[in-house]
């Protein structure tokens, strides 16, 4: 008697505790399985992010770009809207693809034979119409110091802290000399009443934006918590440590449901 008694209170204490386990492993997987889906896909994607482009792929999503804090350049300027020529502070853009990281803010840009210049205020960038970096000069090999206007008037004219300068055709040498007339310095266009030219400086302006913000980068912070901020990667914890209490709940609800084997005798 004091047998069954005993194994009818351990069969209930059993019983107790796996209606109490089993919802604790349903919600948790139910928790669980949508980060678990999340990290696995992420993870997957930059596995092969190099094969999927998606290292290189830049951010186009505004709204992500704020989440992020990317801010609009603080100058934009265009030399011409088709095909679009521009330069949002350091950065040059030709044809709506990124040409050249300059040094520092770029002070004018001109078209030149087949090629394009472009000069920040200590160097001297020769750019393909295709948006290739051909060249940069800079004091080492001759170009004037404290740069802060380019012209073109059949011959390429440098503006400095020190007077002008004028190139020769080869844009090898450089002498000092004073024009006979005013020259063409480049200046970029206005928006004022220009819609082509305020269309363009938005679509620079995202391009802009977009440079500092890859899809792996997004992916990256995704898989990692960070994505969600400060306390992100606790979060991400805290799923880790759901998993775990899932594995355990759920090995204890299968032994408990496994049937017991009956001994022959």
């Amino acid at each position: 008697m004091t047998r069954k008694h005993h194994l009818s209170g351990r069969n209930s204490t059993s019983l107790m505790l796996k209606r109490q386990v089993r919802p604790w492993h349903r919600w948790l997987g139910i928790f669980s399985a949508v980060f678990v889906l999340l990290i696995a896909i992420s993870g997957v994607l930059i596995n092969h992010s190099n094969q999927l482009s998606i290292d290189s792929a830049h951010v186009k999503q505004a709204w992500l770009l704020d989440y992020y804090g990317i801010k609009t350049p603080s100058n934009i300027h265009i030399y011409q809207t088709s095909p679009l020529l521009a330069n949002s502070d350091n950065l040059v853009w030709v044809d709506k693809h990124l040409a050249l990281e300059a040094d520092s803010a770029i002070r004018g840009i001109v078209p030149f034979d087949d090629m394009l210049i472009a000069i920040d205020n200590s160097n001297l960038y020769l750019i393909s119409n295709e948006g290739v970096l051909l060249e940069k000069q800079d004091i080492t090999t001759g170009l004037p110091s404290g740069l802060t206007a380019i012209a073109n008037d059949g011959q390429i004219w440098l503006n400095t802290n020190s007077g002008s300068y004028m190139a020769d055709s080869d844009l090898i040498e450089w002498t000092a000399a004073k024009p006979f007339a005013p020259l063409p310095w480049s200046t970029p266009l206005t928006e004022v009443g220009n819609d082509s030219v305020k269309s363009s400086a938005q679509i620079v302006s995202l391009q802009a934006r977009s440079h500092h913000l890859t899809w792996e980068r997004v992916l990256l912070d995704i898989h990692s918590g960070r994505f969600f901020g400060a306390l992100g990667p606790w979060f991400m914890d805290l799923v880790a440590l759901a998993l775990i209490i899932m594995s355990i709940s759920g090995v204890y609800l299968w032994i408990q449901h496994k049937p017991k084997r009956v001994k022959s005798r």
